[in-house]
């Protein structure tokens, strides 16, 4: 479930006591950044690249922790080809088991508020 790399990621964070730089350890990966203190908070970074190279290794992070994504009201072929070339998985569009939402038009307010903390929205439609 998707929510379990979000517990997983925090994880392998250290206490706020903690002053000194964390050592390399099986979570330096070069598609994940790590921000907020004592680097607790994971953001994904996408490497256009990975289209042409097929590297398993960038399709590690998507693939270790069932990522997902769903794509509504839009044909994006260029950012289906990058979250499938790291390692997500696509759902279909009335799935609520996703991670990454990329959507052709504005959602309803209703909608957004059904969000959990892990699930992201493109903010600008198309």
């Amino acid at each position: 479930m998707p929510v379990g790399m979000a517990r997983d990621l925090e994880e392998t964070g250290c206490s706020s006591s903690e002053e000194e730089e964390v050592e390399e350890g099986p979570e330096d990966h070069p598609c994940i950044m790590w921000t907020g203190g004592c680097r607790r908070i994971p953001i994904l970074v996408f490497h256009a690249e990975a289209i042409l190279t097929k590297d398993s290794y960038i399709r590690l992070i998507g693939e270790r922790y069932r990522l997902s994504y769903k794509i509504v009201k839009t044909d994006s072929r260029l950012v289906r080809s990058i979250l499938t070339a790291h390692g997500f998985h696509e759902v279909h569009p009335n799935s609520s088991d996703y991670n990454l939402m990329w959507t052709g038009s504005h959602l309803k307010p209703y909608l957004l508020r059904t969000l959990s903390d892990i699930q992201k929205v493109n903010h600008f439609p198309r």
